[in-house]
């Protein structure tokens, strides 16, 4: 293939030459004494208003009137003045509009190329190789293993997924990863509030929850089946000894539980670290170890303290309490000491939103190891409010056994659309909201299946696209290889927006990959939707009174086809051939 043919990041190629086109007017203006300043500045970009203002807008001739003391069109004249456009076939022609912008028209040959570029490339349309195979660790989820993932664990298993796929896309070599918090108290409380079910079940009465446990009913009907099971053998055992036992049964009864649900909802994570194993091996103790060796450790009120404000913290924290128990921060320093052993050039954690206060120490932390201060990055994934039919907010607390779980939204979702729709509908709504606002998930518009659900007007597109090469074929008209299609015939202005918004495929996805922002994928694919259901109405694609503008027409649909598969499959979501 020649580069004009297969070249992922079209639209930022031709900003690059434009670029450069400027900047050697610029100089050349100067040059020839008409440009009263020293050196050519950066030149920024604009979006243009509408197809007939260009492709690509710069107000560069805004930025420099004052330091030029001329007038921006004046200055915009200029610089126009010394482009020199018969080396850039790409492009047509220079405008000035309005005070001074600078608008950049492309030519039908660069668009013409795009589509080029989509047929050659297919299901690799999009990605490129920026991230040189460096390795990324995207640890996501790690709810405690003391109840079904909730809603919340939902949004940050869509995102953290969706992050996977758009890294290794552009390059990286990413891996999803799940932290298995199975020490410390919350598991303990897991065993002790496992046991009090248990006894209740066989008949004990006056046993309430200890405090800081768990009320929910899946614990009730876990308590029945061991019961149902094993009768009460365990009764037999003291307190503690069952208190262990229930913890650990527990512990791999709800995590079995969180990874069907992590599998039915498309998530595959690569790797599963135990925080019972980090603490087991010894490496807390090496962390512990080189804190006091670095002196960043003191003793008060009984406790082992780290010297938090010696890094800004506005408080130091406790890191061995009194009865010389570590705090959560040892295994966690050590976990991520482990994870830069294995090797990671990056680390990015998916935070819940109760753990914002938990951002500053880790990196504290992390810092204090001697790791590098870019190496972890940490988002948080806010809160999830799910909203009924009425618009009432559900209140959720796992503890208090007011949640309502992954697995039941997709049931519910699944009651109406069906299994694979429920999902699909499930991970684009959280998808499609920054990952630092909260996200209002409406049930109503979830489960509708008409166009203002937007998951479903976007795979709509994708079976048109499907259904017209299938109306093609009972036609008896076969698709033409693109180079045997002359592509001119594609001069509707709709058509040239379409191929506009398919050429910004690659930008979006480096852009959402390397910000971090899954959210502007769902974005762009309902944009191109928006472009394309209106084109399909109001233009003919198969008329075999024009086969020529037929053929070129299919190698339209088939590019919009492709994008429109990529994009999903990047979500995670399905593209279907039929609705």
């Amino acid at each position: 293939m020649t580069d004009t043919e297969l070249n992922f990041a079209d639209m930022d190629t031709l900003k690059a030459e434009v670029y450069e086109m400027l900047k050697r007017a610029i100089h050349a203006a100067i040059e020839a004494g008409e440009l009263p300043i020293s050196e050519a500045p950066d030149i920024p970009f604009s979006p243009t208003k509408a197809p007939e203002h260009g492709d690509i807008a710069t107000p560069v001739a805004l930025g420099l009137a004052k330091k030029a003391r001329m007038a921006p069109l004046t200055i915009a004249e200029t610089i126009v003045r010394h482009v020199n456009l018969d080396e850039h076939l790409r492009i047509d022609k220079f405008e000035i509009a309005g005070p001074g912008f600078i608008n950049i028209h492309l030519s039908n040959k660069w668009m013409y190329d795009t589509l080029r570029t989509i047929v050659a490339a297919k299901s690799l349309y999009g990605t490129c190789d920026k991230g040189a195979g460096k390795r990324v660790q995207i640890e996501f989820v790690s709810a405690n293993p003391t109840g079904p993932l909730n809603i919340v664990s939902g949004r940050a298993a869509a995102v953290g997924d969706t992050l996977v796929n758009l890294l290794n896309a552009v390059g990286y070599d990413a891996i999803r990863e799940y932290y298995v918090n199975d020490a410390g108290g919350q598991v303990e409380r897991l065993g002790e509030s496992i046991d009090v079910r248990y006894r209740q079940a066989l008949g004990e009465d006056s046993l309430e929850i200890p405090e800081g446990g768990y009320q929910g009913e899946y614990l009730q009907e876990f308590a029945q089946t061991i019961v149902a099971a094993e009768g009460d053998t365990y009764l037999q055992l003291s307190e503690e000894e069952r208190v262990v036992h229930f913890r650990d049964k527990g512990i791999a009864h709800l995590l079995g539980q969180q990874k069907a649900s992590l599998e039915r909802f498309g998530v595959d994570f690569d790797v599963w670290t135990s925080e019972k194993a980090i603490r087991d091996s010894g490496k807390p103790e090496e962390i512990i170890a080189l804190f006091r060796e670095k002196a960043y450790l003191y003793k008060a009120e009984g406790a082992t303290w780290f010297r938090m404000t010696g890094f800004g913290d506005d408080k130091d924290c406790v890191v061995i309490r009194s009865n010389g128990e570590y705090t959560y921060f040892v295994p966690d320093a050590a976990y991520h000491r482990d994870k830069f052993d294995r090797g990671f050039n990056k680390v990015i954690d998916l935070l819940g939103p109760d753990h914002q206060g938990h951002v500053t120490r880790l990196k504290n932390f992390v810092k204090a190891l001697g790791l590098p201060e870019d190496w972890l990055e940490i988002s948080i994934i806010q809160q999830v409010n799910l909203v009924d039919s009425d618009g009432t907010r559900l209140d959720m607390s796992k503890r208090r056994g007011q949640f309502f779980t992954l697995d039941a939204l997709i049931d519910e979702l699944a009651s109406t659309v069906g299994e694979q729709f429920a999902v699909d509908v499930a991970r684009y709504f959280f998808l499609m909201r920054a990952n630092n606002t909260h996200l209002d998930f409406n049930l109503e518009l979830a489960i509708t299946q008409a166009n203002e659900n937007p998951v479903f007007y976007i795979q709509y597109a994708h079976a048109r696209c499907c259904s017209i090469f299938q109306q093609g074929d009972e036609q008896g008209i076969q698709p033409k290889p693109v180079d045997a299609v002359s592509l001119r015939q594609l001069t509707e202005p709709m058509e040239h927006e379409l191929i506009r918004k398919l050429a910004g495929f690659p930008s979006i996805v480096l852009f959402s990959a390397e910000e971090r922002e899954a959210h502007r994928i769902p974005h762009y694919l309902l944009e191109l939707a928006g472009l394309f259901h209106p084109y399909y109405n109001q233009h003919r694609v198969l008329d075999t009174s024009n086969i020529e503008r037929t053929y070129a027409r299919l190698i339209l649909v088939q590019s919009v086809q492709t994008v429109l598969a990529n994009g999903l499959t990047l979500l995670g979501i399905s593209a279907p051939e039929s609705m």
